[in-house]
Order: structure tokens, then sequence, then C-alpha cells
């Protein structure tokens, strides 16, 4: 990954920008800190929040979506879809 996809609070992945993360230290990132990079990264290796969603739903869950990337994904809107 590059700056360019370092998004509003990143306390982990900013660190890591020449060397790096593999998939475990960017879930630990995202788990932990609540780092907002990590958490798209991860998100990007599946798709997106459409493909977690279709996921969770194939699963069993129709009540938990995700309808944006992060920092977004923090907003609460009623009636969103």
């Amino acid at each position: 990954y590059s700056q360019n996809d370092l998004v509003e609070y990143s306390p982990v992945t900013e660190k890591h920008l020449t060397d790096g993360m593999t998939v475990r230290e960017l879930c630990s990132a995202a788990i932990t800190m609540s780092d907002n990079t990590a958490a798209n990264l991860l998100l990007t290796t599946i798709g997106g929040p459409k493909e977690l969603t279709a996921f969770l739903h194939n699963m069993g869950d129709h009540v938990t979506r995700l309808d944006r990337w992060e920092p977004e994904l923090n907003e609460a809107i009623p009636n969103d879809e």
C-alpha cells in the first residue's frame, strides 16, 4: 500500500509504508487499534463492503451490513441504504 491509501486515524499502517504489513498484522491493527487504513486494506482483499455484506447474508446474517469504507463507515444515517 502507499501514502494515497492512508485515511484518517491509521496509527499502525502509517508507520509501515515502506515495509508493508501482512494480513495477520492488518487484522491485528484493525481490531486492536481501530486502524482505519488496515480495515480498508482488508476490505479490499475480500471485494469491499458489498462483498462482506453478501458473505454475511450467505452465512445467515441478514441484519449486519457495511455500506461504506473507513472512516465514513462510522457514520449512522437514519434510513441508510
